[in-house]
């Protein structure tokens, strides 16, 4: 079989083939990116290091990024700094403690000029299955997204 020319030929240009079909469905039938709509409210996803002890957190979607990074751990409340792609309008965030409906939002305030960076406090996670939900505006848009709390601790 492998002294076949024909066999041979086919097992090299059959991946090469089927890897430019994959690549040319993705660009003529994809979903193409939009700009963002003033009014609508778009998801923002969370990153890897959102999900083990990093330190850090970051959130994405298309061109739009955050960093959030806890600046500060007390016994009764964490301090975190919020640095975006964009300048934002407005930041928001709540600490959500698990079994429970949802613990009241906080506003941040910006801690620049250009709206890029913006501080804020939350109240000191119970659990490490707790969430912070996070929400801003730019543009008239507004992104949100809902991360896990453990990425508040740094490892060492």
């Amino acid at each position: 079989m492998w002294k076949n020319k024909h066999v041979v030929v086919a097992l090299i240009v059959a991946p090469i083939l089927s890897i430019l079909a994959w690549y040319a469905v993705g660009n003529l039938v994809g979903e193409k990116p939009k700009a963002a709509e003033p009014g609508k409210t778009y998801k923002l996803v969370a990153r890897s290091n959102c999900r083990y002890a990093s330190g850090s957190c970051d959130l994405h979607n298309a061109d739009f990024e955050l960093t959030i990074v806890p600046d500060m751990l007390t016994a009764s409340s964490v301090a975190l700094t919020m640095t975006s792609s964009h300048a934002l309008q407005g930041a928001g965030l709540g600490l959500v403690e698990s079994g429970s409906a949802g613990g009241e939002p906080s506003p941040m305030t910006p801690s620049g000029n250009d709206g890029r960076r913006w501080q804020g406090l939350i109240p000191r996670p119970v659990s490490t299955d707790s969430v912070i939900r996070v929400a801003v505006t730019t543009q008239g848009a507004t992104w949100y997204a809902e991360i896990p709390v453990i990425f508040l601790e740094e490892t060492e």
